[in-house]
């Protein structure tokens, strides 16, 4: 069982669990005398669509280029900055949507009389002591819970964010000879300590069960919004008062909590009063069977199981963790850590919800890090790496549709700013597909690429569906992006295509006149993204046979891109030329994209280029890199790729040891879901990587991973495997054929195996 487990309530955010369906989450704290529920709904941002796009981009852009081609970083990052910057610097962002709060007045002790540093009196409520508190999330069922006990009674409460009944259901009973005792009520306000402004319109009471809390986010052209939660209680009394609800003596009891917004609803209210309404007429149990059979047609699809002790099982998450860092080895925290990620992945992304956002939908705060918006220059990108392989496809199409709402504002991008047909993007969205340049930070604003990256997960999403009809309806934005980079790029003074004025994120360099510089031309990471952008329209082109004069174009343009070279210390060059960089262990390390995702280097195909790419890596951790979390993830799959396994599991374990917090989510720092995401792609990497028809299997794999066993593995090749090993050797594969195809498995000291299959065949094959 993949079950995570604590022995006392959270503290503090970072220590809550969370539970989702794509559109709804909560981050559930598990307190005894006060629960908090701190919700989110993934429309709630801060407001409307802006035009934020310079007008005086498209006039001074031959200017930058001029003054970059002379050398002159200076002059050119200044006018970059007053006319290539978006005129409002920054994008809506996302935020909570408020907190339920459960005040159980049974268990309230005394009282008693504190001061603060600023000498304010303070009465802080004792809570009654309990004994054997467990709470607990199981990642097979995605059932989270709580149960302890206190005097002769006791509490045992369950909870799921449930996708059918679009609803948050959370259950209380009274065990023993104690009963409930509870008062309910909800805030939308910022929770730090001597801040109190609340950001709501209001919140009400309905029919004595029922509170309603509602407001606007950037006035009436922005979202409105709505939050409800209704109380139905077992024997006792239930009655409201002023806001609250209060049950008192109950059996048992259950709160049915759902969210809306004006993003997808004309009335948020009228919408959550019918979903409570049809969400009452069933059974909680019924309800839970329901959440469950849906979540685990997800969750089974594909599964990893590394042998592991089960002595580990006894202790609670944090103590795992902790027993790493001292220099214990837990596989089967491993296992957790691998089946939490895909937990996180259906809970956060399904269809027709928002692509998971910085922090999937989990985020406390009405001005998070980095707006949690979509950062499309690595991290959003890396949510999506585990879903097509691990057959959660229908999951990765809320990021290929709100591309789809991208395309317009791209296309208005790439026309005002750059002069250019097709679309364009930046390093960041929001919830409105805005393409503009996001916020003023030279090392990071003008950077034009993050269309073409998101470009690259429609071909990954056809290689591995081969879906035809999904490819002809999302054709026109990759032909968009083609169109794009045809216009934009110019040549250097070698006769190869580069693009420009962009950067290298979000790092730094030193140039020859010992000036400090981030835009350039023709940044290295630039360049390998079109590649893989050229490569994959051109082969889809040819397969449907479309756009024959585009795809000529596609393929002159491919075979006219630079090089990628090595630089004076052997390493993969950032830039086209081989300047220091000022920040050597960057977390960025945005030169190896031809490593992961992309696969222009290749241990056995480019022995040069991945020997250089394993020097970068030195010099990145030799200087500290890899300090964030999402950072030290990568890092994972570039060893993988490297197939150097021992590195790949170093690596792994500082990132449980050093970027995970006691709930297990990434610390970039704060908490940022990518490193959950890429973590567990690492994992992946290091068992199976699909080069379309060529498969390795266990190209990284390290000792401490020497037995296991994986199920579900979907191939671009059109097949799904299973397979074990011993002693890290395959012991045998399981194959089964989604479409008429061929594969062949690579392992390392033994000889390739070619495999044909047939559409719905089931092969074994045997070592």
């Amino acid at each position: 069982m993949s079950r995570m487990w604590f022995q006392k309530e959270a503290e503090n955010w970072n220590e809550a669990l969370p539970i989702g369906n794509g559109f709804l989450g909560a981050m559930v704290f598990g307190g005894t005398s006060l629960e908090r529920i701190q919700i989110n709904e993934d429309s709630v941002w801060s407001g409307g669509f802006m035009d934020r796009i310079n007008p005086d981009a498209k006039p001074n852009l031959d200017r930058i280029r001029k003054l970059l081609a002379d050398g002159n970083v200076r002059e050119a990052e200044k006018l970059a900055a007053r006319s290539m910057y978006a005129t409002y610097p920054h994008m809506r962002h996302y935020q909570t949507l408020g907190d339920v709060w459960i005040e159980f007045t049974d268990m309230q002790g005394g009282h008693r009389l504190e001061y603060t540093k600023e000498h304010f009196p303070v009465v802080i409520t004792e809570k009654k002591e309990v004994q054997e508190y467990q709470r607990f999330l199981d990642l097979e069922t995605a059932v989270g819970g709580l149960s302890y006990r206190y005097g002769d009674g006791g509490h045992r409460r369950e909870y799921f964010s449930s996708y059918p009944a679009e609803t948050i259901v959370y259950q209380i009973q009274a065990e023993g000879q104690s009963r409930l005792n509870f008062e309910v009520s909800a805030t939308r306000k910022d929770n730090r300590s001597g801040r109190g402004s609340s950001y709501c319109d209001g919140v009400r009471t309905l029919e004595g069960r029922t509170i309603s809390l509602h407001g606007w986010q950037g006035g009436r052209d922005g979202i409105g919004f709505e939050m409800a939660i209704r109380v139905e209680s077992k024997g006792g009394s239930q009655y409201s008062m002023g806001s609250r609800i209060i049950v008192e003596g109950a059996e048992k009891a259950v709160l049915y909590i759902t969210g809306r917004t004006t993003y997808r609803s004309e009335d948020p209210h009228e919408w959550c009063m019918k979903t409570l309404s049809r969400v009452c007429e069933k059974e909680t149990e019924e309800l839970k069977q329901e959440h469950i059979c849906d979540y685990q047609k997800y969750f089974q699809t594909s599964r990893l199981f590394l042998k592991a002790g089960e002595e580990q099982n006894r202790f609670p998450i944090p103590e795992r963790l902790k027993r790493m860092r001292e220099g214990g080895t837990d596989i089967g925290l491993v296992n957790i850590y691998y089946d939490f990620a895909r937990y996180l992945l259906i809970s956060s992304s399904r269809e027709h919800s928002l692509p998971a956002n910085l922090q999937g939908i989990w985020n406390e705060e009405f001005e998070p890090a980095w707006g949690s918006k979509y950062t499309i220059n690595i991290n959003i990108e890396m949510n999506y790496w585990l879903a097509e392989k691990t057959g959660l496809s229908s999951l990765h199409m809320p990021l290929l549709e709100h591309l789809r709402n991208m395309h317009e504002h791209g296309k208005e991008t790439a026309q005002k700013m750059y002069g250019a047909r097709g679309f364009c993007c930046h390093h960041n969205t929001d919830i409105w597909g805005d393409c503009a340049p996001q916020d003023n930070h030279t090392s990071a604003t003008i950077w034009p690429m993050g269309g073409a990256w998101l470009c690259l997960h429609l071909i990954e999403h056809y290689q591995y569906t081969k879906d035809e009809a999904f490819i002809r309806e999302y054709f026109d934005i990759l032909r968009d992006s083609i169109l794009f980079f045809l216009d934009y790029m110019v040549q250097d003074e070698e006769g190869y295509w580069i693009t420009g004025p962009s950067s290298s994120p979000e790092n730094i360099y030193l140039n020859d006149k010992d000036e400090f510089g981030c835009l350039c031309m023709g940044p290295t990471m630039d360049i390998e993204i079109l590649h893989e952008l050229f490569s994959g329209f051109i082969q889809i082109a040819k397969e449907l046979d479309m756009d024959e004069e585009l795809l000529k174009e596609a393929e002159e343009r491919l075979n006219s891109l630079p090089p990628l070279k090595i630089g004076r210390n052997g390493q993969i060059q950032e830039w086209r030329t081989d300047y220091e960089e000022i920040d050597r262990g960057h977390r960025h390390i945005s030169q190896l994209f031809a490593l992961y995702p992309g696969s222009q280097i290749r241990v056995d195909k480019t022995p040069q280029l991945a020997k250089a790419a394993a020097r970068t890596l030195e010099r990145r951790l030799e200087s500290g890199g890899g300090h964030t979390g999402w950072s030290k993830a990568w890092i994972i799959l570039f060893y993988a790729r490297l197939q150097m396994g021992e590195e790949s599991w170093q690596n792994l374990r500082e990132l449980l040891e050093n970027a995970t917090l006691d709930n297990l989510f990434d610390n970039h720092p704060p908490f940022q879901i990518d490193g959950n995401f890429g973590g567990a792609a690492g994992i992946l990497e290091m068992l199976v990587q699909d080069f379309n028809d060529e498969v390795c299997l266990l190209p990284a794999l390290s000792d401490e991973l020497c037995e296991g066993r994986v199920t579900g593995i979907h191939l671009k090749s059109g097949c799904i495997v299973d397979f074990e090993w011993a002693g890290k050797k395959i012991e045998n594969i399981r194959l089964h054929g989604l479409q008429n195809g061929q594969v062949r498995f690579i392992e390392k000291d033994r000889k390739p195996v070619e495999i044909s299959f047939q559409e719905n065949e089931d092969k074994i094959i045997k070592f």
